[in-house]
């Protein structure tokens, strides 16, 4: 048994079936927790900050789309186009997310939230090299981090980090 995924990066004897099976499994969990909201109770501020349970699942899925296009750039050969963000906590990348999605419908952002996951898990099952996909040196402009690091940055680690605030947030309403 290889070693199981980190908080900050996925491990380099990791496999891609393994890398795979930690990403749904963190979303699972999301979704195990997602189940207990009511659809009206998603669109009540608070649960991060001032967004709602929807903003947050549009947020997930901005950041998904940022690892499925990743990955499509990398199975290419293409350069690596990584967001920019002039602040440290990425808030001027997410603020902007938010605009660009706060008057979404719902069902329109939880059609993203499932879709990009879903694209996401299927983009990294035909991944052929997992060389590629777990080595550090690859792509410089990672600065020393692997595709696999960004990818799990971006899915499984993000979607546990909002899990939680989730979590609080119904235990702040029982």
């Amino acid at each position: 048994m290889t070693a199981p995924l980190l908080t900050c990066c996925v491990t380099v004897t990791m496999d891609k079936r393994e890398f795979i099976s930690g990403i749904r499994a963190e979303r699972e969990k999301l979704d195990a927790v997602l189940a207990r909201v009511q659809p009206a109770d998603m669109l009540h501020p608070g649960v991060a900050g001032e967004w709602s349970v929807k903003d947050v699942l549009a947020h997930l899925a901005m950041w998904g789309s940022r690892a499925v296009t990743l990955l499509f750039q990398a199975e290419r050969g293409a350069k690596l186009q990584l967001p920019q963000s002039h602040a440290p906590d990425w808030a001027d990348v997410n603020a902007s997310d938010y605009a660009s999605q706060k008057d979404r419908p719902l069902e329109r952002v939880l059609a993203d939230y499932h879709g990009v996951h879903a694209q996401l898990v299927k983009r990294l099952e035909g991944w052929k090299d997992d060389a590629v996909l777990f080595d550090r040196n690859r792509f410089p402009q990672l600065k020393g981090r692997s595709l696999a690091d960004f990818v799990w940055g971006d899915s499984g680690e993000h979607d546990a980090e909002h899990r939680k605030q989730i979590e609080a947030w119904l235990k702040s309403k029982a």
